[in-house]
C-alpha cells in the first residue's frame, strides 16, 4: 500500500496540479477553446512553473538544504515556499505583460493559486499545511467556479473531485507526512481562496 501511496503522491503532486487543472478546463470549456494560441501560451507558462521549481528543490535537497524531497520538516518549508512563489510570480508577470490578452477568469485562477500558497506559507510558522491537499482544494475550487461561471454542466462530476482529494489525503497519511488536521486545513485554504478570487470578477 505504501507503493500506491507514493504513486498517488507523485501523480497528483502540487507542482503539477495547476497544469492538470488548466488542461482539464481547456478540454471541457468551449469558451477557453476559442483562444487556442493564448491557451497554448498559458500551458507553456504552467509547464515551466512545474518543472523549474521541481529542479530547484532537487538542487536544494542535493546540497543538504532539505532533508527530503517531501519537505516533511516544517522548519525547512520556508525556502521551498519562496522558490515556488518566485516562479509563480514570474509566471503571473508573463501572463500580464503587454500584448497578452488572457481571459480574466484564467488570470484570477493563476492569482488564486499564488494567494493560496502565500496563505499557507504564513501559516507554516505554526502548522505544516498540506501542499497536496492545498492543490487538490484549489483544483476543485477552480473547476467549481468555472462550472458556475461558464455553465459547463459538471455539477454531477464534482463529487469525484472530492473523492480524489480524499484518496490523495489518504496517501499522505499513509506515508506519515501529514495529520488529518494538516490535510483538512490545506484543502480548505486552497478551495476557499481559489474560489473567492476566480469568482470575484475583479480586474487584476
Amino acid at each position: 500500500m505504501r507503493t500506491v501511496a507514493l504513486v498517488l503522491s507523485y501523480v497528483f503532486h502540487p507542482l503539477w496540479m495547476p497544469l492538470l487543472v488548466f488542461l482539464f478546463l481547456w478540454g471541457v470549456d468551449p469558451w477557453l477553446q476559442l483562444q487556442p494560441s493564448v491557451m497554448l501560451y498559458v500551458g507553456s507558462i504552467l509547464l515551466i512553473n512545474a518543472i523549474a521549481p521541481a529542479l530547484s528543490l532537487l538542487v536544494l535537497h542535493r546540497r543538504g538544504a532539505l532533508s527530503d524531497l517531501e519537505v516533511s520538516k516544517r522548519k525547512e518549508r520556508t525556502v521551498p515556499f519562496l522558490v515556488v512563489m518566485f516562479y509563480q510570480v514570474l509566471g503571473y508577470y508573463a501572463l500580464t505583460r503587454p500584448g497578452v490578452f488572457l481571459p480574466s477568469e484564467m488570470l484570477r485562477l493563476v492569482l488564486g493559486m499564488l494567494a493560496a500558497l502565500a496563505v499557507a506559507m504564513l501559516l507554516t510558522r505554526w502548522i505544516k499545511v498540506s501542499m497536496h491537499l492545498l492543490a487538490q482544494g484549489g483544483a476543485i475550487g477552480a473547476i467549481w467556479s468555472f462550472n458556475l461561471l461558464h455553465d459547463l454542466g459538471l455539477s454531477d462530476a464534482l463529487p469525484l473531485g472530492f473523492l480524489l482529494a480524499g484518496v490523495v489525503g489518504w496517501s499522505r497519511m499513509r506515508l506519515g507526512v501529514h495529520t488529518p488536521q494538516e490535510l483538512a486545513l490545506g484543502f480548505l485554504i486552497g478551495f476557499a481562496v481559489v474560489r473567492a478570487l476566480v469568482e470575484s470578477g475583479g480586474v487584476f
